[in-house]
């Protein structure tokens, strides 16, 4: 199904596309403009007059790399209305899931650098799959048209480490488990993780990772019934349950954020290398690099070689949007980030992972895939 958001016309379609290149479906959805929130008093300032518009009238197509009902997906929709009124355009949502999101990107990747193509990326996502030496697959990251969007990750959270049986130690504090190197724990996690397996190995944590349940649920299922004690999602639905019910708690934030939005007791990796700094200092960069990566939260992104005007445009774009408070409110609801990261933050993040010293340290740490880090 297509989602199409127009400016000044009634649009509405529904197309089931193929996806190119793989036996994986593309879904998208057409909607009018002039029935969303785009359009009614509570969608905030009116956009500038963009002198020469050079996207006024054409169609945007905004690729989501993830399902439909994934945030990827919620957060496209919730801004697509918003993009349309700013550039007098209409924004066509397509959902490409597929191949952990390089369906995706490298859709966006090699599309016209005319800039009515572009995508969602979770900045992290990106660079994990560099890590983990994904050979053909990855685009060039360094070289793509990065746009803005919501940093963060999910309702005040990046990524967090759950843990159970949080009264006995060392699963009573991310500093104690840190510290102890004689307690064997259990993780439950992706083949494509990199975060946990990078915090334990730098800090000398014996443990075993289980890779395969079949999706996020299952994890938790897991945790419940014994199978390990650890695990590591973004903060919402049934993890938060997990912990505001008494069962779970949260030892770590991966971020360099000093302190997590939701409860400030709760440390975050910033704070656990200021008290507890690994060994060595490159080391700590890599771990720096992971966590910025995932605090750059969920970018938009174009292909290399958006002439410099047309990115202009679209970044302000996307800033404008972000700010709207019809857009807040939908993010709010869909338990969305709202915190807008930067362009210049998220070549910051990716600039930071692909260090070559940091990345052959990353390289040292992470389990190699053959698939796709998730």
């Amino acid at each position: 199904m297509r989602v199409r958001f127009a400016v000044g016309a009634a649009v509405a379609s529904a197309t089931l596309l193929a996806a190119c290149g793989s036996s994986s479906t593309a879904s998208s959805t057409a909607t009018t403009a002039a029935s969303s929130p785009a359009t009614t008093a509570a969608s905030g300032s009116n956009p500038p007059n963009i002198p020469n518009n050079p996207f006024a009238g054409k169609t945007i197509r905004l690729i989501s790399s993830g399902a439909a009902g994934s945030t990827h997906d919620l957060a496209l929709r919730a801004a697509a209305p918003y993009l349309a009124k700013y550039l007098h355009a209409t924004t066509d949502v397509v959902d490409m899931p597929g191949g952990g999101q390089l369906l995706a990107w490298n859709y966006v990747a090699k599309a016209a650098p005319d800039g009515l193509t572009i995508g969602t990326t979770d900045i992290q996502g990106f660079l994990a799959n560099r890590w983990e030496k994904v050979q053909n697959e990855t685009p060039n990251i360094q070289d793509l048209s990065y746009l803005g969007f919501v940093g963060g990750g999910v309702a005040g959270g990046a990524k967090v480490l759950f843990s159970v049986n949080t009264t006995k130690a060392p699963l009573t504090s991310i500093f104690t488990l840190v510290q102890d190197h004689t307690t064997k724990v259990t993780y439950l996690g992706s083949v494509g993780d990199v975060s946990v397996p990078m915090l334990f190995k730098i800090y000398n944590v014996p443990y075993t990772a289980l890779t395969t349940y079949s999706g996020s649920l299952a994890e938790l299922q897991g945790i419940l019934r014994g199978d390990g004690q650890l695990s590591s999602k973004t903060w919402g639905g049934s993890w938060a349950s997990f912990v505001t019910s008494g069962k779970g708690k949260v030892l770590l934030e991966f971020s360099m954020r000093k302190t997590w939005g939701i409860d400030k007791n709760v440390p975050t990796l910033y704070t656990l290398l200021k008290q507890n700094p690994p060994a060595t200092a490159s080391e700590k960069a890599a771990l720096e690099a992971n966590a910025s990566a995932l605090d750059a939260g969920m970018g938009l992104f174009g292909p290399a070689g958006i002439p410099a005007s047309k990115l202009k445009i679209l970044q302000d774009a996307v800033k404008w949007t972000v700010e709207q408070p019809g857009f807040i409110a939908q993010s709010q609801k869909s338990k969305l980030s709202t915190a807008y990261e930067s362009p210049q933050q998220e070549i910051a993040a990716i600039q930071a992972g692909i260090n070559p010293t940091t990345e052959a340290t990353i390289r040292k740490f992470v389990p190699l895939s053959t698939g796709v880090a998730s």
